[in-house]
């Protein structure tokens, strides 16, 4: 079985781990890459919706892994910055 994520693979949620956090972009790049092209040069209205409230759930798994990951690392982190 190839190992590619599949655009259906992407899934909302998750648990706050760098291989999940990567295998979730990686689905979620080839999620919008066959749907969003496909919905903007459609100008299909409702399809743009569900694309946004699903790009909306990413933002937010990417946002609490962040802060997982600043929280770990503490004042150690923040003096990279």
């Amino acid at each position: 079985m190839d190992n590619k994520p599949e655009s259906s693979a992407y899934q909302i949620g998750g648990g706050l781990r760098l291989l999940t956090a990567l295998d979730k972009t990686r689905a979620f790049s080839l999620f919008l890459q066959e749907r969003m092209v496909r919905a903007l040069e459609t100008e299909d209205p409702t399809e743009l919706h569900y694309l946004l409230a699903q790009l909306d759930d990413y933002h937010s798994y990417i946002w609490r892994y962040y802060n997982k990951i600043r929280q770990e690392r503490g004042e150690r982190y923040n003096d990279q910055a």
